[in-house]
Formats: C-alpha cells, sequence, structure tokens
C-alpha cells in the first residue's frame, strides 16, 4: 500500500493506518499560506514500513513540485529496489533518485529552476529503524516523554550551532533560520547519511517540517508531542495547537506537516552499552565545547 498525500479538504486526519509493527497518524496543513508545498507519505513493502515528510520551496509552484517530486520517487524506488537488497544501500539509492528526479525537473522547465525540498525519511522493519533528512524537516525518537535521538538540521543557523556560536534556541529565533546548507534538488548529487536506531515498544517517532517544531521551544515541543498517549489526540492537538500560534502571530504562518509513529515491538538490533557509553561522552563534550564557545562569544560582544 502506497500513499502519497498533500493538502486535503477531507475528514481529518489525512493518514491514518496500523499493521503488525505500529500505528501511525499523519497531516498536512496550509497553515497561513496560499499554497501547501509540504508533502507526506507512507508505504508497506518487503517488510518495510516506509514515511516520508517533505517541505518544498522555489517560486510559484515549485515548491509543491518538488516535495511531490520527491516525495513519489523516494516511495517507487524503495518499492522496486529488491527485499534481497539491505534497508541502508535500497535508502540510499532511493533518495539519490529522489534528489536527481527533483533536479532534472528544475532543469528541463525553467519556469521551475531553483526549486528543491526537504526530505525526511524513517524506515523501520523488524530489525531496526533507519532515518535519513536532508535540509531542517526532522526525526524525533521518543521514550517515556523523553527525547533520545534527533535529527540535527542542514541549516545556516545549525551550522552555527554545532560551533557553538549559537544555541538552539537562538538559531530557532534566528531571523535567517529558514537558510538551508542542504535540499533536495539543488545539486546534481547530494551526501546522505542513514543512521540505524533501536526501538522498544511504546517508542514514538515524530517526523515534522519546521512549520511544526519552530512554533516553540524544543522542551515545548517535546511536550506536545508526549503530552498524550492517544495518537490521534496527539495528532489533533498538535495540529490545533500550531494553528493557534500561527494565527495569534499574525495569521500567515508556514504550512505544517508531521506523521507520529507508535512502536509495537522491540526491534531485534540493539546498540552495545559500549556504544551507547561512547555516545554518551561525545554528547556531552560537544555541549561542553559548544557551552565554552558560547560563552566566549558573549564575552567578546560585552
Amino acid at each position: 500500500m502506497s500513499e502519497i498525500k498533500e493538502e486535503s479538504t477531507s475528514s481529518f486526519p489525512i493518514l491514518k493506518g496500523e499493521t503488525e509493527m505500529s500505528s501511525y497518524y499523519g497531516y498536512t496543513c496550509i497553515g497561513g499560506r496560499q499554497e501547501d508545498q509540504d508533502c507526506l507519505a507512507y508505504d508497506d513493502v518487503n517488510g518495510r514500513q516506509v514515511f516520508t515528510v517533505c517541505d518544498g520551496m522555489g517560486g510559484h509552484a515549485g515548491g509543491c513540485v518538488a516535495s511531490t517530486i520527491a516525495a513519489k520517487t523516494l516511495t517507487e524506488s524503495l518499492r522496486q529496489q529488491a527485499e534481497a537488497v539491505s534497508t541502508k544501500e535500497a535508502i540510499i539509492t532511493a533518495v539519490g533518485e529522489a534528489n536527481s528526479a527533483v533536479y532534472k525537473k528544475s532543469q528541463d522547465e525553467p519556469s521551475l529552476r531553483g526549486m528543491g525540498t526537504t526530505l525526511t525519511l524513517l524506515v523501520i522493519d523488524n530489525q531496526a529503524a533507519y532515518v535519513t533528512h536532508i535540509g531542517d524537516s526532522r526525526v524525533y525518537q521518543l521514550r517515556k516523554g523523553r527525547k533520545v535521538f534527533r535529527t540535527f538540521d542542514h541549516s545556516m543557523v545549525f551550522d552555527q550551532v554545532s560551533k557553538g556560536y549559537l544555541t538552539e534556541e537562538e538559531a530557532r529565533k534566528h531571523p535567517r533560520s529558514n537558510v538551508l546548507s542542504k535540499a533536495i534538488g539543488i545539486l546534481p548529487d547530494v551526501d546522505i547519511k542513514v543512521t540505524k536506531l533501536d526501538y522498544r515498544k511504546g517508542d514514538r517517532f515524530i517526523l515534522c517540517c519546521d512549520g511544526v517544531w519552530n512554533t516553540q521551544s524544543e522542551a515545548e515541543v517535546i511536550n506536545m508531542f508526549t503530552a498524550n498517549e492517544d495518537l490521534e489526540t496527539t495528532i489533533m492537538s498538535t495540529r490545533f495547537l500550531v494553528e493557534k500560534i500561527g494565527k495569534e502571530n499574525g495569521g500567515r504562518h508556514d504550512n505544517h506537516t508531521m506523521i507520529a509513529v507508535d512502536m509495537k515491538g522491540n526491534s531485534k538490533y540493539k546498540i552495545s552499552i559500549l556504544r551507547k557509553l561512547g555516545n554518551m561522552l561525545s554528547y556531552f563534550f560537544n555541549r561542553i565545547q559548544i557551552l565554552f564557545r558560547h560563552e566566549k562569544a558573549n564575552h567578546r560582544e560585552k
């Protein structure tokens, strides 16, 4: 079963389903814009569940074209690849083909030159969860109300975060927070990194564009994603709150799109204790570096 969803006037939600591995809900909303340039997609093939969110950009109709082409090409490529191909290999091939398809379309039609899209992908099988992203749409993995994983944005301001010049909250509020450092369809090729994750029964994955996560602080966003155990309630309350915040801030808010996935069992893949410890030490070391650089930058300003 393959589903590609754009803005819909149909009853809410526009994406809903359940399998032996998970339950999922999703929506896309035009927000305060004249056109919805977001797209979300779902497919279930060769024992893999595929979820993707794309946030298009570029001129009249360009963003919508880019996000739709990327989502369709991605899901079709994963469907066509043999079951024997590893999930990681299949993802790298599919994302590369999506990038090429958007780039070719933009080169073939002058009116679409410069169009592109973010791409966030979650693929789940009984072995593990696999995540990749291009741009600033995100994947969160939440466990018992806490964040255990989140993608790191490919954007100008998050490049500054990684160097310790901005905090994530400062980056979120920055006037150039929407300037991407990487996107699908802008260049003939794109670097692709796939992260393999374990998952447990009750874990919740969230895929969302910046129209969702950029409305509040990280702590508030995580609370919004985890306040309700029921998926439908989570989706409906998130959509309502994002619309409310947007209207309170002038009503010209961005399109917003989200998929929530609740896991029903444990993955066969387990991250070793040593690897977890290494990841924790690396995280804290990076945080110390960032805080030191940020404090040093503040001192220079004074």
